[in-house]
């Protein structure tokens, strides 16, 4: 595949990378709200997609902080992408 580790977008609120094994990671800092998490998750799917030969495979990173006050939008929206989406979706609970 021969991609290198790169950041696709970054701000204070998040970060979007692809790591050189083409699994793409979202780091929450801080709380975001629903319609900006559906914006950067789609926009890592489709950069993702691109490579036909694999799947998506995409982890999110949230602190337990953040994750208590999002937990509800961040249960169903990873649920949903797993039961709907193709590929494999990973929510991270940091500690």
């Amino acid at each position: 595949m021969g991609l290198s580790e790169r950041n696709l977008k970054q701000n204070k609120n998040y970060r979007i990378m692809i790591d050189s094994e083409g699994i793409g990671h979202i780091r929450i800092i801080r709380r975001i709200n629903l319609k900006t998490l559906i914006e950067i998750f789609k926009e890592l799917y489709l950069e993702l997609k691109k490579y036909p030969d694999k799947k998506p495979h995409m982890k999110i990173y949230i602190s337990h902080s953040i994750y208590e006050e999002m937990s509800d939008n961040m249960k169903h929206f990873h649920d949903f992408a797993v039961s709907c989406m193709d590929g494999t979706f990973e929510l991270i609970v940091i500690s």
